[in-house]
């Protein structure tokens, strides 16, 4: 890869070698920061030939890896799991991956919180504002989950009452 203005103060070449800093690697690669920071966390539960390379210097605070390891490890791992700039979390997105919109498969626990708050929109009606919270409260759990089932939950419900209009519209 050649340098660019993107790696200016990302990759410098220290004893003959580029190396370059996490922040490359995000870009290069695209995945999250987290993401590439779990890499280095977890190398030694990885096989060799797919473990994060070793950090090679600290320059004002920032560590920086070997330029060419970073591109190995990075063919080796999408060789093995199978990304290839595949979005933030290296998933492909779309149909097939759980739900209907794609994102990851859904968990038993996810799929209940759903079902819970989809029962919640048909008694009352619809949505009410509040009813994440009231869910939390409720059955415990966090808030954000509880946003996440109750908007699940509401497109199930539009789309339910949806095809009741359209089953009830005069021909």
């Amino acid at each position: 890869m050649e340098p660019t203005e993107m790696d200016a103060g990302l990759r410098h070449v220290v004893e003959g070698r580029a190396v370059v800093s996490r922040a490359w690697i995000v870009a290069f690669t695209g995945a999250g920061r987290s993401t590439v920071a779990r890499w280095y966390a977890l190398r030694h539960e990885q096989p060799e030939e797919r473990r994060h390379p070793e950090r090679v210097v600290t320059i004002d605070r920032v560590d920086y890896y070997d330029q060419a390891e970073v591109q190995r490890f990075w063919a080796a791992h999408q060789e093995a799991v199978g990304t290839a700039r595949l979005g933030v979390s290296g998933r492909r997105s779309g149909p097939g991956h759980g739900e209907r919109g794609g994102g990851r498969p859904v968990s038993a626990e996810r799929a209940q919180a759903v079902e819970v708050a989809l029962a919640e929109l048909r008694r009352a009606g619809g949505y009410q504002r509040g009813l994440a919270a009231r869910l939390a409260r409720t059955h415990g759990g966090g808030a954000s989950t509880w946003e996440r089932a109750v908007n699940a939950a509401r497109t199930t419900y539009d789309e339910e009452h949806e095809h009741q209009a359209q089953r009830s519209a005069p021909e």
